[in-house]
């Protein structure tokens, strides 16, 4: 893989109207699930989902600038772990697959999601 299909995962997903359905996918299977369900209770889904999308299309290079609040502070105290975190990325992967996303790309997308773990969780890196 070469920097250049980094640089266009987020067109390579299909831009902003795929983003927002898989945004939407992924978090009606989220709220079906019983291990994630309760972390979004009384969540204005519709911000949510806006910031989600923010924050995604920034991650994957698109065009968009997330202005949401830092990771670390809004996770907080939630009692999200490595397990739900996990858990999570396995919804937003199926929601990826179900709208015809190359697994090559998927896969490119957990790995960047995967930088964020521990802002999310709390966890820190002790190797360095």
């Amino acid at each position: 893989m070469n920097g250049e299909t980094n640089q266009q995962l987020f067109e390579r997903i299909g831009g902003p109207d795929q983003m927002k359905a898989i945004v939407d996918d992924m978090y009606a299977r989220v709220l079906t699930d019983p291990e994630l369900a309760h972390f979004f209770a009384d969540t204005s889904m519709e911000r949510l989902k806006k910031m989600q999308f923010q924050f995604l299309a920034s991650a994957f290079d698109g065009p968009v600038e997330y202005t949401g609040a830092e990771l670390t502070k809004v996770h907080a105290g939630r009692g999200i772990m490595a397990y739900h975190f996990a858990k999570f990325c396995g919804h937003f992967a199926d929601a990826m697959e179900a709208h015809g996303i190359e697994r090559v790309d998927i896969d490119l997308a957990l790995a960047r999601l995967a930088i964020y773990k521990d802002r999310v969780t709390g966890d820190t890196n002790v190797d360095g």
